[in-house]
């Protein structure tokens, strides 16, 4: 497995806020699957899509805006070179109404012993039987809260690999919601709810592989649309 990063620079052609910058993000992406004939359906199949991305920076935090003329990055990853080669010639140079991509540059992620995750974007996650736009501390304890997080990142590896995983692995050996209260966002006109959090990885192999390809798939759900994107430190 090979996780890849794009450092991608752009122009803001119209004021973007700071709950909506996923979204318009997220739009840039669809529309390069659209101009690519083999990828045309990619984001509309009912499948992992091995991607994410984190928002614009730097974010002015007097105004809480990405202002119309600046230049800000962000960061995409992704897992197999399929991927990367789609975006590097893809999103070079595509643009909706509000964002234009000046420049693509890709690197490998070292796979190296990892110390811990933490998000850079919120984790968004859709318990079961709860409604999709639902937040989970109505209905769901922090201990379940991270049990979904765990179980989902299993079932993510095991998808993605084909390799069956004890459902009971210990991933984390210490976690917490890094946020005071929940982080609002915008998806197509809802108002959604997510936590930022940071998670100590235990040092088992499965736990460092299943934690290696969360830098390409993000954590828990609504990953291709820019949630729950993780950084993460090595072990020293």
């Amino acid at each position: 497995m090979e996780i890849n990063q794009i450092n991608i620079k752009v122009y803001i052609l119209e004021n973007i806020s700071i709950e909506q910058a996923l979204e318009d993000l997220s739009k840039l992406m669809d529309k390069s699957f659209y101009e690519n004939e083999d990828m045309k359906n990619f984001h509309e199949e009912n499948m992992m899509k091995n991607y994410c991305f984190n928002s614009l920076y730097p974010l002015d935090v007097k105004t809480k805006m990405y202002k119309e003329g600046g230049i800000y990055n962000f960061q995409l990853r992704c897992i197999g070179s399929k991927l990367k080669n789609h975006f590097l010639k893809f999103l070079s140079n595509e643009y909706t109404s509000k964002i234009k991509v000046l420049v693509c540059q890709s690197k490998n992620i070292p796979k190296r012993p990892m110390d811990r995750i933490y998000s850079i974007t919120p984790v968004i996650v859709k318990m079961p039987g709860s409604e999709k736009t639902e937040y989970w501390r109505n209905e769901y304890t922090e201990e379940e809260f991270f049990e979904y997080i765990r179980t989902t990142s299993i079932k993510k590896y095991e998808v993605l690999t084909g390799e069956a995983v004890d459902k009971n692995l210990k991933l984390f050996n210490y976690a917490k919601i890094d946020n005071k209260k929940p982080i609002a966002a915008s998806f197509k006109d809802k108002r959604i709810l997510g936590d930022k959090v940071t998670l100590n990885l235990e040092t088992n192999s499965d736990a460092q592989n299943i934690a290696y390809m969360l830098l390409g798939t993000g954590l828990a759900d609504m990953s291709p649309r820019g949630y729950g994107f993780v950084n993460y430190q090595y072990i020293k």
